[in-house]
């Protein structure tokens, strides 16, 4: 037996009863029973919308089931088992894409687009486009997500190679560790020549004075600035060249994230210009537009 809330008894003011299967009322409180000619459609509907304003989405499907039975196209009734289906009161949820938990291929939908009436195919339609339009702008969110998070670690890998750079511009180097990157690297040509040839000039000037002594511990101290000096600019290049696959990858993710997050507020625009449209031109208005539309 299937039961559904229903009027007030005529006996004792209890909350009556609906046994949908006998169609009858019945009072749970003094035991009256009422005949079918109470039982008209009007009190249906009203029974499956009240039903649907207090959550009782159990209640008001059994009063759509049975709208169904008298007219298996009935619009209203219909509509009443998909907002069961998704558990909303009415349309008006719909606006709000977070709220659409349904998919496009949805079997209640997909059964009650192939028994509506033809002028109604549209307005389903229509819902289902929406839920399409939802999972399509819930993967570009997730790509966007992903996108993201890209970003950030080749941002991350960019800032510790410009802080190596810093450090190296602000800081001494190892002497000895310079000149064998020197060798190996084969370092600066212009700069190895011009230190070479102060150092060869100015030691020639020191030893035919006399000053050998001088000259050597002068020599050693410049030779130590020119490696010195070729390591930071060995290093500087290095660091430089390191940064070059870093920077490129981080403007095409951030090109790529901007054609994401494009791409999202178009579909979030279809969304909502649709979702609009199903409540502006709604076959049966349950209530007042929203002032979201206005």
């Amino acid at each position: 037996m299937t039961i559904v809330k229903s009027n007030l008894c005529k006996q004792c003011g209890g909350l009556l009863d609906i046994d949908l299967d006998r169609q009858v009322y019945i009072c749970p409180y003094c035991g009256v029973t009422f005949d079918y000619e109470y039982f008209r459609e009007e009190n249906v509907k009203d029974i499956a919308t009240k039903a649907l304003i207090r959550n009782e989405f159990g209640a008001a499907k059994d009063a759509y089931e049975f709208m169904l039975k008298k007219n298996p196209h009935d619009f209203e009734a219909l509509r009443g088992l998909f907002f069961c289906h998704i558990k909303w009161k009415t349309i008006h949820p719909i606006l709000n894409h977070s709220n659409v938990h349904f998919r496009e291929d949805d079997e209640v939908l997909k059964r009650i687009i192939e028994r509506c009436l033809p002028e109604h195919r549209e307005y389903f339609e229509k819902i289902r486009e929406a839920a399409r339009l939802q999972a399509k702008y819930k993967v570009n969110r997730m790509e966007a997500k992903r996108l993201e998070d890209e970003r950030i670690t080749e941002a991350k890998v960019l800032s510790t190679i410009k802080a190596d750079y810093e450090r190296n511009e602000r800081s001494f180097s190892n002497a000895w560790g310079a000149f064998c990157e020197m060798r190996d690297n084969r370092g600066d040509p212009l700069i190895i020549t011009i230190g070479i040839a102060v150092l060869g000039i100015l030691g020639l000037c020191v030893y035919m004075l006399g000053w050998w002594v001088l000259a050597l511990v002068a020599g050693i101290i410049a030779l130590i600035i020119v490696i010195y000096n070729v390591n930071k600019v060995l290093v500087r290049k290095r660091i430089t060249r390191d940064m070059v696959g870093p920077k490129e990858r981080l403007d095409k993710i951030a090109e790529e994230c901007n054609a994401k997050r494009d791409e999202g507020n178009e579909i979030l625009q279809q969304y909502k210009d649709l979702t609009k449209d199903i409540l502006v031109n709604d076959p049966m208005p349950q209530k007042e537009l929203p002032d979201i539309l206005h």
